[in-house]
């Protein structure tokens, strides 16, 4: 079976492996990337969706030039989100104090460069096959109990999400492509000025799969190890303005596992300037930067101190 082997592929790295990559930008679109060192070939993938068996081969490709990315993870049988057929998903389960985490690496295969690229040009049923020297990325820790449930189970801050769409509001119970903006944007307000990028360039705290997530764009495992210390406390204090608290975990237990780090006023939690410090040295280390180069291709390098 082709999930099996791309995990046994998986189970096979070692913890002293390196990427064989390189910078990492932000595209005008505010998706993420990795440079590569070297050019691959993505084979003609299918409109409808890329199944495990056409999968293979891109894997046993990409695991060699990621290895510390996807170092303890595993490849998720089914999609989540479901609607991104062309990816493939990555998990890997995390343990905080109070609640534990996913990281979830979902890797976008679809075509998306220019027509340089074509190797095989493609038609009603199948994407173009191409050269690249870059894979698209999404890297998010996501918030789960300390007994999760077969992956992914959140810990929802919001059920549903409305939008407007031709003069008509849709509520959706499942994510689609829809503008989550507004929602993040809710999120990193019931934080202080902790961030060293503003929120519409990049936002480190995003809304996915109904919760407050954390980008992680260099996920080796140093990094997600120092992401669950700082997000941990990060988004109860963010929970807290949206469910009421006691249905993770007492407030007694909460204020036991986080004393310096967390407060309580007015029934809401909020960071002592312990916190603030520690997210603040976590989150200066990244800044945005822009040569000439990357002004004409829309992009900024995502630059990691």
């Amino acid at each position: 079976m082709a999930l099996n082997q791309i995990n046994n592929y998986i189970r096979l790295i070692d913890a002293q492996n390196v990427n064989k990559t390189g910078n990492i930008y932000i595209n005008i679109l505010k998706n993420e990337f990795i440079m590569l060192n070297e050019e691959i070939s993505i084979p003609k993938i299918p409109v409808s969706k890329l199944s495990y068996i056409e999968a293979l081969p891109i894997a046993q490709t990409i695991i060699p030039l990621i290895p510390l990315f996807l170092f303890g993870h595993t490849l998720l049988e089914e999609r989540q989100p479901a609607h991104e057929l062309h990816s493939l998903h990555f998990i890997r389960l995390l343990e905080g104090r109070c609640i534990n985490f996913y990281h979830v690496l979902r890797v976008d295969f679809k075509f998306g460069g220019d027509s340089s690229a074509i190797l095989e040009p493609g038609n009603n049923d199948y994407y173009p096959s191409y050269r690249t020297n870059r894979l698209y990325y999404k890297s998010r820790l996501v918030p789960t109990f300390k007994d999760p449930s077969p992956p992914i189970t959140p810990i929802k801050l919001i059920q549903s999400i409305t939008t407007e769409s031709d003069q008509y509001f849709h509520t959706y119970a499942m994510f689609d492509d829809i503008d989550t903006s507004n929602i993040t944007n809710e999120f990193i307000k019931t934080l202080p000025d902790i961030f060293s990028i503003p929120s519409n360039l990049y936002s480190f705290i995003v809304m996915d799969y109904y919760t407050a997530c954390m980008n992680i764009p260099n996920p080796i495992p140093l990094e997600l190890d120092r992401a669950v210390i700082i997000f941990e406390p990060l988004f109860f204090i963010i929970a807290s303005h949206f469910i009421p608290i006691d249905s993770i975990i007492s407030l007694h237990e909460l204020e036991a596992h986080f004393p310096e780090l967390i407060a309580i006023k007015d029934q809401k939690l909020v960071p002592t300037p312990n916190l603030i410090q520690m997210a603040k040295e976590y989150f200066n280390r990244y800044s945005l930067t822009r040569d000439e180069q990357c002004m004409l291709k829309g992009w900024w390098q995502l630059v990691i101190a």
